[in-house]
C-alpha cells in the first residue's frame, strides 16, 4: 500500500477512494504494473541466486557475479538492434537471450572450478559485458531498462516466463536434495548430476533474461537473498529455503524501487543504484565470512 501511494507523483487516498479517473489510471497503469514487477522480481532473483548455489555448490554465486545478467543485457540490446520489431516483445526476447547466454556459459566454463576462482571468472565476464553493454547503448541510442517504463504487456511476459522456468524446475525438483551430498556420492545413487544442472540453468536462464529486459542489472542481490533466509532459518535445508528467500527478494526490491522513486521526488533515481548501496557492503560481509570457505 505504501508503494502505491508514494512516488514521483504522490497518490491522495481521498480521491482514490472517491473514484478520481486521474489517479485510478495513475494506479492501474504506472504503479499496479511496477509493483507487481518488483515482487515478482525479487522473488525470482532470490530463487535463481538459491538454485544456482545449490546446483554449483557455492554460497557466493549468483546470476550477476557469474556475468549471465549482463551477458543477457548485451545479447538483447544486440537483438533488439538487428530485430527491431520485437520491441513490443522484450521481456520474451529477453528470455530467449538468457537462455542461449546460459547455455553457452555453461558449456565454455571449465568443470570443477574452486569456488574463489569461479567468482573471479564470473566477476572478468560481467566486466566484459558491462563495457560492452555500456559502448553498445551509448553509440546506437538504445535505452536500457528501468522499472519506470513498465506496462501491463510485459507483465503478462514475465508471468509466461515464470510460468515456463517453474515448470522445469518441478521435473527436477526431487533431484536437487542430492546436492548437498558431494558429486560422486550423487553418481554412486544413480542420479543424472548434470541432467539436472542443465534444466536448473535453463528455468534460471529464462527468468534472468526476463527480467534484465524490465529492471536491468541488480548486482549481488541473487548471492546476499539465501544468505539472510539462512541466517533467519540456520536449520533448514536448501529446497526449504525457496519462500523465504523468494519474500525477502520481494520485500527488498520493493522497498528499493519505492525509495528510489520518492527519495528525490519528482526525480527518480534509478532502482539498481538503491540496491548496489545496500547489497554491495552486505556482499563484502559475506565474502568476509565465507573466506575461509571459499579458501578450501
Amino acid at each position: 500500500m505504501i508503494a502505491l501511494v508514494v512516488g514521483s507523483t504522490p497518490i491522495s487516498l481521498i480521491k482514490m477512494i472517491h473514484g478520481n479517473h486521474n489517479t485510478w489510471q495513475l494506479i492501474i497503469n504506472y504503479r499496479l504494473p511496477r509493483i507487481l514487477v518488483a515482487v515478482l522480481g525479487g522473488a525470482l532473483i532470490g530463487i535463481s541466486g538459491l538454485l544456482l548455489q545449490s546446483v554449483l555448490r557455492n554460497q557466493l554465486v549468483d546470476t550477476s557475479i557469474l556475468g549471465i545478467m549482463n551477458g543477457s543485457q548485451f545479447l538483447l540490446i544486440a537483438l533488439l538492434v538487428l530485430l527491431p520489431s520485437f520491441l513490443n516483445v522484450n521481456v520474451l526476447l529477453g528470455s530467449f537471450a538468457g537462455l542461449i547466454l546460459t547455455a553457452v556459459w555453461f558449456v565454455v566454463l571449465p568443470k570443477h572450478q574452486p569456488p574463489l576462482r569461479l567468482i573471479l571468472l564470473g566477476i572478468a565476464t560481467a566486466m566484459t559485458f558491462q563495457a560492452l553493454t555500456n559502448i553498445a547503448s551509448e553509440g546506437l541510442g538504445v535505452p536500457l531498462p528501468s522499472l519506470s517504463t513498465v506496462s501491463w504487456p510485459q507483465v503478462m511476459q514475465l508471468i509466461m516466463v515464470i510460468i515456463i522456468g517453474c515448470i522445469l524446475i518441478t521435473l527436477v525438483w526431487p533431484n536437487l536434495k542430492y546436492f548437498a551430498l558431494p558429486s560422486r556420492q550423487v553418481k554412486l545413487l544413480g542420479i543424472s548430476e548434470e541432467k539436472t544442472i542443465w534444466i536448473v540453468l535453463l528455468a534460471i536462464g529464462l527468468w534472468t533474461g526476463a527480467l534484465t529486459s524490465l529492471i536491468g542489472i541488480v548486482f549481488f542481490l541473487g548471492a546476499i537473498l539465501p544468505e539472510i533466509a539462512r541466517f533467519m532459518n540456520p536449520k533448514q535445508k536448501s529446497q526449504h529455503l525457496i519462500w523465504p528467500t523468494a519474500l525477502w527478494g520481494s520485500l527488498l526490491l520493493l522497498n528499493a524501487d519505492t525509495i528510489a522513486r520518492t527519495v528525490v521526488a519528482p526525480k527518480e533515481l534509478p532502482t539498481s543504484a538503491i540496491l548496489l548501496a545496500i547489497s554491495g557492503p552486505l556482499f563484502g560481509l559475506m565474502l568476509i565470512k565465507g573466506g575461509h570457505h571459499a579458501r578450501h
